[in-house]
């Protein structure tokens, strides 16, 4: 399969790898990528004119108009799909109570990147806590927490669940995901 021939979207956890993979799959195949989080912030910023980041922009709205707002762009990403892209969905996409599920599948083929939490909050420490972590007593069982919670929405909305249980290379992993990729489309 050297062309998509639908828009393939990567869901997961905070820092499994959505943005890094989903920049090496776009440039595996050609085609356009789009991070739901740097769109937040573009859309952000037509409708303030302030350049805030998602966290400030989590913080300024709070998580209930932060979750309304994701879900206004997720649903306009949807809408404009004709084109054939590479989309990394923001974390808690999956999960938000103000998106209907159906643009979810409008959007594309999506893959659930399960990675270990262990692994992804080694990668989320390098970065700095999120607001959503930064009070918690225990940070690592908060993460744990509400990836638990989150999990079964990713799973809902997954056409293909790709494992990620060790640090690799994004080229490696694309190609190993790629190779899933056509293993599933070859055996439709």
């Amino acid at each position: 399969m050297d062309t998509l021939q639908r828009t393939l979207v990567l869901s997961g956890i905070k820092h499994c790898g959505k943005s890094t993979l989903g920049a090496a799959l776009a440039r595996r195949y050609g085609v356009p990528f789009l991070d739901t989080d740097s769109e937040l912030e573009n859309a952000f910023f037509m409708k303030s004119g302030e350049r805030l980041s998602t966290r400030e922009i989590f913080r300024r709205l709070g998580e209930d108009g932060f979750r309304r707002f994701e879900a206004e762009v997720v649903a306009s990403l949807a809408r404009s799909g004709a084109e054939v892209r590479v989309i990394a969905l923001g974390g808690g996409v999956p999960a938000n109570p103000f998106l209907a599920r159906d643009v979810l599948r409008e959007l594309g083929f999506t893959v659930y990147l399960e990675i270990r939490f262990e692994l992804a909050f080694e990668r989320v420490l390098r970065n700095g806590l999120p607001p959503f972590l930064a009070g918690a007593a225990d940070p690592f069982a908060e993460f744990c927490r509400l990836n638990r919670a989150r999990e079964r929405a990713y799973l809902e909305c997954a056409d293909l669940v790709f494992p990620i249980d060790r640090e690799l290379p994004a080229d490696e992993n694309a190609r190993l995901l790629v190779a899933r990729i056509e293993q599933e489309f070859d055996g439709k």
